[in-house]
């Protein structure tokens, strides 16, 4: 198996760690925020407890964790999955990496005077001059991501740290630095280098990221002016812009501004799809297709029926022995997306391995938008889940045209459900369960990986000399001593480890043995590591 194809393979599972978080998360969101629906209280009125309420706000404020921090867990888990050595030493290298990249956008974006206070709203437009549209763009740009102000990039922000920080690891994990600063060489030296290249790649972003959002406004401009064509481009744009974060940009210009409609209702004008759709809701009037066009009834389709038989494509390609697993794996997604229009957990274990699934669900997710707009439907809120079918449909009454999701809702599992199953045989997509070691904790070791035949007799002196492979608990290393852990000092050799010429041998207990090397340390921690790795692997 090529090394591209390995790494690539170690890359998709390396998702599932974050969305294996996520979709098990998302559950208790998603019923937490149900039973803290108005409409939902309404029916229900038990649930108005206030003790209750307060226990339900923990609940989703707690269960929202990996929404919050989505780019951290990607930059942490792509390392964890992808690095076979040293596996703490890149999970660490790529949350700081990730930290310096933020740090890096957001110290240029402060020289630029790009601020939290500069770029709200209403400061664009009071003292920049923009208009409504225009304000809601520039500041639909941003966002604070740890405490850190920078622009939205998202999970993208969170891989583009994650692949980095293995790059780094594996080029200077063994690095050798001046005898003087022998500290910090080898595993230490990686977060530090790790800081340093990501701070730059931070500023860099700062230049790149405006373009790409630029193209998302340019976008917007065009849906908006294409009719029902451009009903569908708006699903389809948010969909395959996902994974980016920029969707909120699009989802925010059409919900709160001009481009998602204008409409004057007795006397009141109001801007923006979900405005004009909550305006009418609260005062019992008739719903605007306009409007609603580009909220929940868009989400329906894809939501509940497609996602689900995305799921049961995905299980039916999966190796026959993996089956059930896959099927447990996705459960808490699968109950997630239906109860709330969360898709991420199904989403995010396809669309970065297969950029033929990826493109083909933004095609299904905009036909999604473009139905229900065709048959005039009016179901508003943002979610799209099963419950925004109910409350926003099926109990605002007939007039909303609910049902059209009866007859469309079974055509579009069956177009998903072939759709995946022809594209997954065909191209070989390895999604979960189609791998013999997903579900699987065993390592897997990489090939090529030899230790020179020199460096290969100190190494095996030193291992010998500590009592052997089995004998070594764990291997460290200060400035200038090799620090093992032994399960029995009684089998160190000392006229082996003598052999490799230390400084000195210390004993501080019958489990502890410092090997005294001075500037040589870093090189001999390397060539053990190196020894003992490729001993557990042979």
């Amino acid at each position: 198996m090529s090394n591209f194809k390995k790494n690539f393979q170690s890359f998709g599972k390396s998702l599932l760690f974050p969305i294996s978080l996520l979709s098990f998360m998302a559950i208790f969101l998603g019923l937490a925020a149900a039973l803290q629906n108005p409409a939902i209280i309404e029916v229900l009125p038990f649930l108005e407890n206030e003790t209750l309420q307060n226990i339900l706000g923990f609940i989703r404020r707690l269960a929202g964790l990996p929404f919050g921090h989505l780019p951290l867990l990607f930059a942490m888990s792509i390392p964890l999955g992808m690095v076979k050595r040293d596996k703490e030493v890149a999970v660490y290298a790529g949350a700081v990496g990730y930290i310096a990249m933020l740090i890096g956008m957001s110290y240029l974006l402060q020289i630029q005077g790009l601020t939290p206070d500069t770029t709200t709203v209403d400061y664009l437009m009071d003292v920049e001059g923009l208009n409504q549209v225009q304000a809601t763009l520039q500041n639909s740009m941003y966002t604070s991501t740890l405490g850190i102000f920078v622009y939205n990039t998202n999970v993208i922000g969170g891989i583009i740290a994650g692949l980095l920080g293995v790059f780094l690891h594996n080029k200077f994990r063994e690095t050798e630095l001046h005898p003087s600063l022998t500290f910090y060489s080898g595993k230490r030296f990686v977060p530090i280098i790790a800081a340093l290249v990501m701070s730059v790649v931070g500023i860099v972003l700062t230049y790149i990221w405006p373009l790409v959002n630029t193209a998302i406004i340019s976008t917007g401009e065009l849906i908006s002016e294409s009719g029902l064509f451009g009903t569908f481009l708006y699903g389809f744009t948010e969909k395959i812009i996902n994974p980016t974060g920029l969707h909120h940009i699009l989802n925010q210009t059409f919900r709160f501004t001009a481009l998602g409609g204008v409409e004057n209702i007795e006397g009141e004008t109001l801007v923006g799809a979900l405005q004009i759709y909550l305006y009418q809701l609260d005062n019992n009037l008739p719903f605007s297709t306009d409007a609603t066009q580009y909220l929940a009834q868009g989400k329906i389709l894809h939501m509940v029926f497609g996602m689900p038989a995305t799921v049961l494509a995905i299980y039916r390609m999966a190796l026959p022995e993996k089956r059930e697993k896959v099927l447990k794996f996705f459960m808490a997604g699968l109950t997630a997306v239906i109860l709330t229009g969360i898709t991420e957990p199904i989403e995010f274990t396809f669309i970065f391995i297969s950029p033929i699934l990826w493109i083909v669900n933004a095609i299904f997710a905009g036909l999604a938008f473009l139905i229900p707009a065709m048959f005039n439907v009016a179901i508003g809120n943002i979610q799209g889940g099963i419950i925004d079918w109910i409350v926003f449909g099926i109990l605002q009454g007939t007039e909303t045209n609910w049902y059209i999701y009866l007859i469309a809702g079974p055509i579009f599992f069956a177009m998903y459900y072939f759709s995946y199953t022809f594209i997954i045989s065909k191209f070989n997509v390895l999604t979960v369960g189609r791998r013999e070691t997903d579900f699987e904790d065993t390592e897997e070791y990489e090939e090529g990986i030899t230790v020179e035949e020199g460096d290969r007799q100190t190494a095996e002196y030193i291992v010998k000399g500590l009592g052997g492979l089995n004998n070594i608990v764990d291997v460290d290393n200060c400035i200038s001593r090799l620090r093992v852990e032994v399960k029995d000092g009684a089998l160190v050799e000392d006229n082996l480890l003598k052999r490799t010429h230390p400084n000195g041998i210390v004993k501080p207990d019958n489990n502890t043995v410092h090997v005294v090397y001075g500037g040589r340390i870093s090189k001999i921690r390397n060539i053990v590591d190196n020894y003992m790795y490729e001993s557990k692997g042979s």
